[in-house]
């Protein structure tokens, strides 16, 4: 079977994931989803780690505890990935760090379109004009490019403000939302999140910086690890 489906980060919070001992199946997902999307860092007794993408900076105790195993399974089970060339690991008397393989084939780089539909629009037409990065005029549309993890995100937010009876009336509008999002998450999509829930929690009409920042973001310790 081919294709692919996207998953989304917050499955790792809804308590039906971990609320049972994991199957091997599961185990292996949940890396994918623990993995980092971008480079990162945690502390272990005032030494910096480094933790790039496609790497997951969990102990062998912390991922047990996760997934309600015993160490030595956890143990077997990454050395069986190691012998299937699934990870390679990196380990130490103090951290663990764990590398997917195959993780940029699991998560494609590929921008995600949104278009709107234009029936007066023609084909070549189109292909001339993204070509040259220009913008159309009233018989044409224009291509608003997000990134991936971005895209859940987004249409969030488009389907509340339909919900309100407030759309986008333009492509225009559409982008200039768009950017207003990333520009005010850092180009973070888990801030990014954060921001479209304060929004929808308040009834809010518009998206604003996020309230306590600094408190919500996740900081990396010695004790998440």
């Amino acid at each position: 079977m081919e294709g692919w489906i996207k998953l989304y980060r917050k499955l790792q919070d809804n308590k039906l994931w971990t609320c049972e001992p994991f199957t091997r199946g599961q185990a292996w997902v949940d890396l994918l989803l623990l993995a980092n999307h971008e480079y990162g860092y945690f502390f272990v007794r005032d030494h910096k780690i480094e933790v790039q993408r496609g790497q997951v900076g969990w102990s062998e105790n912390k991922l047990a505890e996760r997934w309600s195993w015993s160490r030595s399974k956890v143990r077997k089970f990454i050395k069986q990935l190691e012998k299937e060339q699934q990870v390679i690991q990196q380990k130490s008397r103090s951290y663990s760090i764990i590398e997917l393989i195959n993780y940029e084939i699991y998560q494609e780089k590929e921008q995600q379109v949104i278009q709107q539909q234009n029936n007066r629009k023609t084909t070549e037409k189109q292909q001339k004009n993204t070509n040259k990065n220009e913008k159309e005029g009233k018989e044409g549309k224009e291509i608003v490019y997000i990134e991936k993890d971005f895209l859940p995100i987004f249409e969030r937010w488009l389907k509340y403000k339909k919900d309100k009876r407030q759309s986008y009336k333009n492509e225009d509008s559409i982008k200039a939302a768009y950017n207003k999002l990333y520009k005010l998450a850092g180009g973070d999509f888990e801030l990014a999140d954060k921001i479209v829930e304060q929004s929808l929690a308040n009834n809010w009409d518009g998206l604003f910086e996020l309230k306590n920042k600094n408190k919500q973001l996740k900081k990396f310790t010695e004790d998440d690890f």
